[in-house]
């Protein structure tokens, strides 16, 4: 069974772009475009969560936290994505497992995504 991967990026060509490469990679995914998607994140139990900061119903790390302080979610490895120049403190001030810094190369994504499903359970 394929590992899902949930993709939360309000901007849809970026969104659409990491979807078709993690395809490739063989790994089903969704989008979402809003900070409301915990509930798709309890009802789905994606392998893994890719979220940007800024969303338009507002802030990523927001979702993150709540991932990470559910406690049927909380093991979810969670990779925030952002142009924040704070990005690293975002990041484990909510707990995300990883960062990547926009904009970042596709090789950069996939070796991060990698990485941290190896280490899931």
């Amino acid at each position: 069974m394929n590992k899902k991967i949930f993709i939360v990026e309000d901007d849809a060509d970026l969104s659409e772009a990491i979807q078709l490469i993690l395809k490739e990679e063989g790994y089903d995914t969704a989008a979402y475009f809003d900070k409301n998607s915990i509930k798709g994140v309890i009802l789905q139990m994606p392998d893994l969560v890719l979220v940007d900061n800024k969303l338009k119903d507002g802030y990523g790390s927001e979702l993150c936290l709540t991932i990470k302080n559910h406690p049927l979610t909380s093991h979810i490895p969670v990779i925030m994505i952002s142009g924040y120049e704070n990005l690293a403190a975002i990041a484990t001030a909510c707990g995300a497992d990883a960062y990547l810094n926009k904009p970042f190369e596709m090789a950069e994504l996939l070796e991060t995504v990698d990485k941290h499903l190896k280490h899931y359970v």
